[in-house]
């Protein structure tokens, strides 16, 4: 029986490498667009500019997956559903604290760094694109856990010194 406390896996190790890049890039129009609401809806400024921070983030992560994508012939459109859950999850985050909000990454960032990793192995051809992906997601586990902490001034900086957002 799954255990109720966890998340349910996002991706299977035996999905094949066209289906983890479509689950990889929806990923980032996902967050995209899940941070851009938070964004707009918490009331704290400082808040408010880290989610647009994220929002950059993922926004520019997809835009770099877009090459990879196009060589294995993966549409880079954003999917109606993928759309909706974002605005379904930004709805539910509405009654969260910063700090609910917050907790939540640490599930989410783990499965998603084994399917970035995933992808990896299965396209080495694509190895640096799935580094990329690795790292944005390192940074944004690294930024809740510095946010969580207690470290607001430097909570930001992996994702900072992250090459694509320069």
């Amino acid at each position: 029986m799954p255990d109720p406390e966890s998340p349910p896996t996002i991706f299977s190790p035996d999905d094949p490498v066209e289906t983890l890049w479509i689950q990889a890039y929806q990923g980032e129009i996902l967050g995209e667009l899940l941070f851009a609401g938070i964004a707009d809806q918490v009331t704290e400024p400082d808040q408010a500019r880290k989610m647009g921070v994220l929002a950059m983030l993922e926004r520019r992560t997809g835009q770099a997956m877009i090459p990879a994508l196009e060589r294995a012939g993966i549409p880079t459109g954003p999917d109606p559903e993928t759309v909706q859950l974002a605005e379904a999850l930004i709805e539910g985050t509405r009654a969260d604290s910063w700090a609910g909000i917050l907790g939540s990454f640490e599930s989410i960032t783990t499965q998603f760094l084994a399917v970035y990793r995933r992808i990896g192995e299965l396209a080495p051809a694509e190895r640096d694109t799935a580094d990329l992906l690795v790292a944005h997601e390192l940074a944004l586990g690294a930024f809740a856990r510095r946010e969580l902490a207690g470290d607001g001034a430097g909570s930001l900086s992996a994702i900072e010194a992250l090459p694509h957002m320069a």
